[in-house]
């Protein structure tokens, strides 16, 4: 390893000298004055793992927050995604019970029940106590039942779009009203507010597992709507709004061709989910300098991983890219506490209220404990690495 100056380097290598059998040197070469994006942190979505999590005793709740957001012996996770519920039609069996998020208005004309939700936020508010240099983002995977085309929450017919056409306003409402009451009687300031999820993927459809909103068309007048509410409730510009979560970084690039200069108006933050489209990393990255916006991978995982290899090399691959190529500003996770196969980071039993770390968990700490909040990417010449100058230093 060479480098110009002598600040004090973080650097990451793809962990190939703890897995691989064979070492062999690596020469990297690390210049501090070629700087790129600054970095915010890591992090994940809460659903679904909080609502069963937020279930625990407070003492083991707090036992697993430890883990995910302590700097030094946790993951030292700092940007965390609250999932507002939209609440399936009553009657609707189909959502397993961690993928149905309670939504705060279970119809039209009833009032709105604060009560509602309670496990996810156990989670979301003793993250808030133990944190540090957190950045809290509310986002939806589906407008209440009751505003949708299709009466469900999970989607619609063939996985088109499912809001009605006359409720843009009301499910703008509805998103901020719960801003606003998290922020008044539970001291939550969200700095985004996020409509979509995988919009333009096609996959949500009537009577699936898990809640979900087609939204290929009107994403544009959906983010003002949810601005011009902002404004209303005196929320903007503390609170801004952030688009698109398409699932991967072509669709990404491809949706904001649609999006008007009012709408950008309003956005802040560009996220994208990094599970497919890497080919567009560079595009995306050039999107939002364009456009002067901070950039998310909001979400990501092993969903086209079609090989046999490791999971913590292949996820590692994954980042470096991302933080590489994509110059994410933030790197989340899909959910931390995944509970299925290669996805496990943290995996939780839920009946002992206990949990346990993988391999996974070591190769995220390997990056998260290092490169923190506030440092900068620089310019690292090996592929496989990435590099930063830490804040402090």
């Amino acid at each position: 390893m060479s480098c110009r100056k002598t600040p004090s380097l973080i650097v990451a290598v793809t962990l190939l000298m703890l897995f691989a059998v064979d070492l062999y040197p690596v020469n990297i070469s690390i210049d501090p004055e070629i700087k790129y994006q600054q970095f915010e942190g890591w992090g994940t979505s809460l659903c679904w793992w909080a609502v069963l999590a937020g279930k625990w005793s407070e003492n083991r709740r707090n036992e697993l927050i430890g883990a995910i957001v302590d700097p030094d012996t946790g993951l030292g996770y700092n940007c965390f995604r609250y999932n507002i519920g939209g609440g399936d039609q009553p009657g609707h069996t189909h959502l397993a019970e961690a993928r149905a998020v309670p939504g705060f208005k279970a119809s039209e004309n009833a009032p709105y029940d604060w009560t509602a939700d309670v496990n996810q936020r156990n989670i979301l508010l003793g993250i808030a106590d133990r944190g540090k240099d957190l950045i809290f983002e509310a986002f939806s995977n589906s407008p209440p039942w009751w505003m949708t085309i299709s009466g469900c929450a999970s989607g619609n017919t063939n996985g088109a779009d499912n809001l009605k056409p006359e409720y843009f306003s009301a499910f703008a409402d509805y998103l901020t009203t719960v801003v606003k009451q998290y922020k008044e009687q539970w001291g939550i300031t969200f700095r985004t507010v996020e409509p979509f999820n995988e919009p333009s993927s096609g996959y949500w459809k009537k009577d699936g597992g898990q809640e979900g909103c087609g939204f290929k068309s009107g994403q544009s007048r959906m983010v003002k709507e949810l601005g011009e509410q902002l404004k209303s409730k005196e929320l903007f510009p503390q609170t801004t709004v952030s688009a698109a979560d398409e699932t991967s970084l072509e669709q990404t690039f491809n949706t904001f061709k649609s999006y008007d200069d009012s709408a950008f108006s309003f956005v802040s933050q560009i996220n994208s989910h990094s599970y497919g489209g890497w080919r567009f990393r560079s595009a995306v990255d050039s999107l939002a300098k364009a456009h002067d916006k901070n950039l998310w991978q909001s979400e990501s995982g092993p969903l086209e991983k079609s090989d046999n290899s490791d999971i913590a090399m292949w996820m590692s691959h994954l980042i470096i890219q991302d933080l590489r190529v994509m110059k994410a500003n933030a790197w989340l996770d899909w959910q931390v506490c995944d509970p299925v196969g290669d996805w496990i980071t943290i995996e939780l039993n839920h009946s002992t209220q206990t949990f346990k770390y993988t391999k996974r968990y070591y190769m995220h700490a390997a990056f998260s404990r290092f490169i923190r909040p506030g440092s900068q990417i620089i310019h690292s010449s090996d592929t496989n690495s990435v590099a930063a100058i830490d804040k402090d230093s």
